[in-house]
């Protein structure tokens, strides 16, 4: 379905996990565009995860009981971003700029049934997002989300980052440190080139706003980012937003909504001022 306002148009795919298959601003596109060589469903648009990158041994115990995903990466034996990237939504109302779309987990996805309503909307400065997790059980349910935004890759970015999470290279897996940010890290809060560099990692935020060349990327809601790059050679720089650190299950204090109750979280893709 298409949305347009102004210069801008979007694209959104309700059966592919209504993520945006297309960004575009006066006809250059803004996020990486659905293409028939796109093998990565990631690295498309601004994908939901959830739960959010790697959950380890596909499994978490949350208040004395265990609960049990899947694995689907088989280096790191964990679970890889979830299911809800490729859920098929239902579209609850359209306009020409706007679209409201929705999913309901009764345990398909996770082990705790969810509603996740998304609301896309775009205004002559760019486009808006807005995310709502309802928790539709009788108990507290944690979770960790994330959108794996993938914009086409700018000339320069800055993120603003907190502290590194630490993590086995081999794996991938947080090793439960948290460090300083080295001199390249910091270069990427003030001002980094991406093209033929591996950009790769996790870190806390300190700062809702990233710039991508010449846009803005204001979230809220997220206390987390992470960085990837496919390595440099792939066009692409994904700035995602997080709540909740990566392997948020299997640690202390995981982000948790109560019965009944909604997560809110909302981005901005706009022009830089």
């Amino acid at each position: 379905m298409l949305l347009s306002c102004g210069g801008w148009r979007a694209e959104i795919a309700p059966e592919q996990g209504a993520n945006i298959i297309c960004l575009q601003d006066a006809g250059t596109d803004v996020l990486a565009p659905l293409r028939a060589s796109n093998e990565d469903p990631f690295l498309v648009g601004s994908p939901l995860l959830f739960p959010a990158n790697r959950t380890a041994g596909g499994k978490f115990r949350f208040e004395g009981e265990d609960y049990t995903l899947f694995v689907n990466e088989q280096k790191s034996g964990a679970c890889l971003h979830g299911l809800l990237h490729d859920a098929p939504f239902s579209v609850l109302g359209q306009t020409q700029n706007s679209v409201r779309l929705a999913y309901q987990n009764v345990g398909e996805l996770y082990p705790f049934p969810f509603r996740m309503e998304v609301l896309y909307t775009l205004t002559a400065e760019g486009l808006e997002s807005q995310y709502r997790l309802t928790n539709r059980s009788a108990c507290a349910m944690p979770y960790c989300f994330g959108l794996h935004t993938t914009f086409c890759e700018p000339e320069e970015f800055s993120v603003p980052l907190g502290l590194c999470q630490q993590r086995d290279l081999q794996t991938a897996l947080p090793t439960g440190q948290l460090a300083a940010l080295s001199a390249e890290e910091n270069a990427y809060c003030t001002g980094a080139v991406s093209r033929g560099h591996a950009v790769s990692g996790y870190y806390t935020a300190a700062g809702d706003t990233a710039r991508i060349g010449a846009y803005r990327y204001t979230v809220r809601g997220f206390d987390h980012w992470v960085l990837y790059n496919a390595r440099g050679s792939a066009g692409i720089l994904c700035v995602e937003p997080q709540r909740g650190c990566v392997n948020a299950l299997n640690l202390p204090n995981p982000p948790v909504v109560q019965p009944g109750e909604a997560a809110v979280f909302e981005t901005r893709i706009t022009k830089s001022e």
